[in-house]
């Protein structure tokens, strides 16, 4: 499908890409770009890309640009390959915020706006670096495109190609619903999690509290383990959503407050009850629909 694809961070997200994209022969040469010789020399080693290169050397020649970077790091490095990349390079990113993307790439790249088809693939986990990286990550997984007027959609439709023939759902929204949905979904369960963490932490019996949690505390705290440079630039560059969701979500912990503090058997009732079947029609409805998928 590509000549040469390059990818720029090889860590969990663009590792598991490299290793499908092999899998399925979509790529007959894979070139990482690594933030060091340790990362760089386990990617290989691992077989996830075929060499490493420096950023300019790796851009050139390139049909496929691949950002799979924390979301500061994006900008800094379009700036440097803004006049390096090829006219037919098509670049796309894993990032889980679009519209900050957007409008950082119209004011300082403007060229780079009709190649670069924003994409975010829902699929990742606690852990991170080029050891984390797996094959079929994305299999059964939604991937998010969000079409901008100035992409093609001949350009937008060979990404969207890709994915598919990694095993992943497609699905196009704006940049708005895109950062409106994920803030709720994603951006604030992780900021929940570092901060039920550190709270925790900062108890004076903080080992015994550890000591004593139960699978529960794991399995809701496990997303605390997540990459902390990536969630920080993901919660400044989709700083308005999450502080609306987080403004939704103190109105919920507000209501439960008052419920308890009065003692209110019903009302604490009547408000678990319908979390436990929102989850049940909802959630659990979706997990089962995606094990039937699998093969």
């Amino acid at each position: 499908m590509f000549k040469k694809v390059t990818i720029i961070g090889t860590g969990l997200l663009g590792g598991s890409l490299a290793r499908d994209l092999r899998k399925h022969q979509l790529a007959e040469r894979i070139v990482g770009v690594c933030r060091s010789e340790e990362t760089a020399q386990a990617a290989i080693d691992s077989g996830i890309v075929d060499e490493v290169q420096d950023l300019i050397v790796a851009c050139d020649g390139a049909c496929l640009i691949v950002l799979a970077t924390p979301m500061q790091a994006m900008l800094p490095i379009l700036k440097k390959i803004e006049n390096k990349v090829g006219r037919d390079s098509i670049i796309t990113d894993v990032g889980s915020v679009k519209t900050d993307l957007y409008c950082e790439i119209n004011t300082h790249t403007p060229a780079l706006l009709n190649r670069f088809v924003l994409a975010h693939p829902i699929a990742g986990g606690e852990n991170s670096g080029v050891l984390a990286s797996k094959n079929g990550l994305f299999n059964n997984k939604h991937v998010i495109i969000t079409d901008t007027d100035e992409v093609p959609s001949s350009l937008s439709g060979r990404v969207a190609q890709m994915w598919q023939a990694l095993g992943a759902i497609v699905l196009h929204m704006s940049l708005t619903e895109h950062d409106s949905i994920f803030a709720k979904t994603s951006h604030l369960p992780h900021v929940i999690a570092f901060s039920l963490v550190n709270y925790l932490s900062g108890q004076q019996d903080r080992e015994r509290l550890f000591d004593l949690a139960a699978a529960g505390f794991y399995d809701f705290t496990r997303i605390a383990s997540s990459d902390a440079e990536m969630w920080r630039d993901i919660c400044i560059t989709n700083q308005d959503q999450i502080v609306h969701a987080l403004d939704g979500f103190q109105e919920h912990i507000d209501i439960i407050k008052q419920g308890v503090a009065n003692g209110d058997q019903t009302a604490i009732l009547k408000y678990f009850g319908n979390a436990k079947l929102a989850r049940d029609q909802g959630l659990l409805k979706k997990a089962e629909t995606l094990a039937k998928k699998k093969p």
